[in-house]
């Protein structure tokens, strides 16, 4: 499973809580929002990687990069 859906299963758990025990609905909506945002995160996180062709022994630059609310799209 990866992070997205691990977070997203994480805020419904929270959502479920509020519905399950109104005396605390806020602090469980409120545990939801933290994971949703979390999941969020996660979809728009990309790592991009660059592999040397050149036929050195140096390591391939490696960069990770926040894309809010777009996805990076890289060709290889």
């Amino acid at each position: 499973m990866d992070r997205r859906t691990a977070c997203l299963h994480q805020a419904n758990a929270f959502r479920e809580k509020a519905l399950a025990d109104p005396e605390h609905h806020d602090q469980w909506i409120d545990e939801a929002i933290k994971w949703l945002e979390r999941a969020m995160e996660a979809s728009c996180r990309a790592v991009i990687t660059m592999e040397g062709d050149d036929g050195s022994d140096a390591p391939a630059p490696a960069f990770e990069t926040m894309a809010p609310h777009r996805r990076v799209i890289v060709r290889q």
